[in-house]
């Protein structure tokens, strides 16, 4: 199903280094344009991040973000998958130039 509202995020070049063979047009689909602040693994690790809108997300894009995860923290992919499916996938603000929404009216 499509959102009304489509946001996304741009992906700077340290993001693309990271995540460009997933996002080769540097577009991850968010949750919302802005982004938020909150910890990320131990409680004092305070991070600005948008959520990754997970389920506008292909099978392979999936499969291949999770796979970069994995490797890149040397955590198995099926907890990785766990901890999407219980809070999001969170998308460090550092590794983005801006972000956007398909709806120009909330600027109006």
């Amino acid at each position: 199903m499509t959102r009304r509202f489509e946001h996304w995020a741009y992906l700077n070049d340290e993001g693309m280094e990271l995540f460009g063979s997933v996002f080769p047009d540097r577009k991850v689909p968010v949750l919302s344009m802005i982004w938020r602040t909150g910890s990320v693994g131990h409680p004092d690790n305070l991070i600005d991040f948008f959520t990754v809108q997970w389920d506008e997300l292909t099978e392979d894009q999936r499969d291949s973000v999770l796979s970069i995860l994995s490797e890149k923290f040397s955590v198995d992919k099926r907890d990785i998958k766990k901890q999407v499916d219980d809070i999001g996938l969170p998308l460090r603000r550092s590794l983005t130039n801006g972000s956007g929404i398909n709806y120009p009216g909330l600027f109006i």
